[in-house]
């Protein structure tokens, strides 16, 4: 049921970024009245399909960083389309949170993945930094915000492939968007959060999904 409810909201995300890319300007009062209506209709077509990686990723109920991920795009997903987030939102955040079994369980497995979550936080923020931005950086961070979802996911017996995710997410969008604060700062973090994932006794735990 869960990940049936993810994927409902993947798709319904899918046409709401959709039209907002291409009718988001004429119908300002759906959609949030934004400035910049393709671009937030681009990155929200790219936080469902995120969603749709969610759903597939979600195998068994004990991993933790598929409904995490979903529940983060979903949050973004309200500052992007308007009022056609109000469907797909709540359908992606009922799937996540209703498919966790044990709130307690829950709870004491995030303490020990709480680096995967806050590295996908930080590929949130670079696809809303992203929107505003030049063409040139705007790639640059669209293709940052993916990696660190990436890296959030990535497998605890491929760290190598971690570390140059968050190379990936971190050092070109800091570099073509130099002048700005906010792509250092997400560079600085993400690393911090990296070595935490890495150096600690448990560091097999925030990285792993298996």
């Amino acid at each position: 049921m869960s990940r049936r409810l993810l994927w409902a909201g993947a798709a319904l995300g899918v046409a709401a970024g959709l039209v907002q890319a291409t009718v988001g300007a004429r119908i300002p009062d759906w959609t949030g009245a934004k400035a910049e209506p393709v671009g937030l209709g681009v990155l929200t077509v790219v936080l469902s399909l995120v969603v749709a990686g969610c759903a597939w990723w979600w195998r068994r109920p004990e991993q933790l960083v598929p409904p995490a991920v979903a529940v983060v795009c979903a949050l973004i997903g309200f500052t992007t389309v308007g009022r056609l987030w109000y469907l797909p939102g709540p359908l992606v955040l009922a799937g996540a949170l209703l498919g966790v079994p044990d709130w307690r369980a829950a709870g004491r497995r995030t303490r020990g993945a709480w680096p995967r979550v806050l590295l996908a936080a930080l590929g949130g923020c670079d696809l809303l930094l992203a929107v505003s931005a030049a063409p040139w950086p705007a790639a640059v961070g669209a293709l940052s915000g993916v990696a660190l979802v990436a890296a959030a996911v990535t497998a605890a017996d491929r760290r190598r492939a971690t570390v140059a995710l968050v190379a990936l997410g971190t050092v070109p969008f800091a570099v073509a968007a130099a002048t700005a604060v906010v792509p250092v700062l997400v560079l600085v973090v993400a690393w911090v959060v990296l070595a935490f994932a890495l150096t600690a006794p448990t560091a097999r735990v925030p990285v792993a999904v298996r």
